[in-house]
C-alpha cells in the first residue's frame, strides 16, 4: 500500500512509420493526494527517470469530498513542473468538484489553478495535438456526465455523447482518448480513437490471477473492463490500477501501479 509498481505495454501502429524509436508515454490515474515520499518526491523522481515524451494523467489526482486536501497531487505536479509536457483530463472527483460548487466551494478553481500554475495543459472535454519524433499525436479529454458514473443506474452511453463533444478523431494523427471510466468501452471503440486510457475501478481492490478483477467502485462484480489491456479491432483500451485509494485503503494481489506505454511501428 506505501510501494508502487510500474507496467509496461507496448502498442503497435502504422501511424508511428514516420517516428524515430519508440514513442513513451506515461500514464498516471486514481492518485487520489497520495504522496510516495516526502511532497511526492519518488513517484515524480520514478517518472523522470522512464525519460517519456510526455505525462498524461487521467483523472482523479484528489479526493472529492469537501475540505479534503490536495496538497500531494499538486505538489507532485510541481516536481514536474517545466521538466516534462504533462496532460490532464478529469475524473469523476475533479468532475464532482467542478459541477456542484455549492458543496464544494472554490476546490475546483483552487485544483485548475494549481496546475495551470505547473504548465499543466488542463483538457475539460478538449483536445491538445503535439508532435513526438515525427508522430503527431491527439489527445482528447472526456469528462463523463455525473449520472453515468451513478453505480445503480446501469445506463447505456449512447456515442452521441462523445459526438456531441468530439469531431472524428483525424485519421493522420495516434489519437488518445482520455476516458476515466472503462466501462463504457463499447461505446469508446465506436468513436474510433487508437488508443484509449482509464483507470476508476482502482484494479477491483482484489485481483483474481493477473487480471481479473473482484468488484468494481459501481459494486459490479468482475467488471469486464476493471483491468489491464483490452483490443477490439483498431482501439487498445489500456486500464492502470491506479496509484492511490480512498474511503477503503485496500488491496489484494492488485498492487498500485504506474503505467508505461510504449507506442512502436
Amino acid at each position: 500500500m506505501t510501494k508502487c509498481v510500474i507496467k509496461y505495454y507496448g502498442v503497435h501502429s502504422r501511424k508511428a512509420v514516420s517516428a524515430e524509436g519508440r514513442i513513451r508515454l506515461v500514464f498516471v490515474s486514481d492518485l487520489h493526494n497520495v504522496s510516495y515520499g516526502q511532497e511526492n518526491r519518488e513517484l515524480a523522481e520514478k517518472i523522470l527517470a522512464l525519460h517519456p515524451d510526455a505525462v498524461l494523467i487521467g483523472g482523479d489526482l484528489i479526493v472529492g469530498k469537501p475540505e479534503q486536501p490536495m496538497d500531494a497531487a499538486l505538489a507532485f505536479l510541481r516536481k514536474l513542473s517545466g521538466r516534462l509536457p504533462v496532460y490532464a483530463a478529469n475524473g469523476n472527483h475533479e468532475y464532482r468538484l467542478r459541477i456542484y460548487p455549492e458543496i464544494y466551494g472554490d476546490m475546483y478553481d483552487t485544483y485548475r489553478r494549481g496546475l495551470l500554475e505547473n504548465h499543466v495543459t488542463l483538457l475539460e472535454n478538449e483536445s491538445s495535438t503535439f508532435s513526438v519524433r515525427g508522430m503527431k499525436i491527439t489527445l482528447y479529454g472526456y469528462e463523463l456526465k455525473r449520472e453515468y458514473y451513478d453505480r445503480f443506474a446501469h445506463m447505456e452511453l449512447p456515442l452521441s455523447e462523445i459526438t456531441e463533444v468530439f469531431s472524428p478523431p483525424a485519421e493522420e494523427a495516434y489519437n488518445i482518448l482520455l476516458a476515466h471510466y472503462p466501462k463504457y468501452f463499447s461505446t469508446y471503440v465506436k468513436w474510433k480513437p487508437d488508443l484509449i486510457l482509464s483507470g476508476h475501478y482502482h484494479g477491483g481492490v482484489i485481483r483474481m490471477g493477473k487480471r481479473w478483477p473482484l468488484i468494481g467502485n459501481d459494486l459490479t462484480l468482475f467488471p469486464k473492463y476493471g483491468y489491464g489491456c483490452h483490443v477490439e479491432g483498431d482501439t487498445t483500451m489500456i486500464v492502470s490500477s491506479g496509484l492511490g485509494d480512498h474511503t477503503i485503503p485496500f488491496r489484494l494481489h492488485n498492487p498500485r501501479e504506474l503505467v508505461v506505454v510504449d507506442i512502436r511501428k
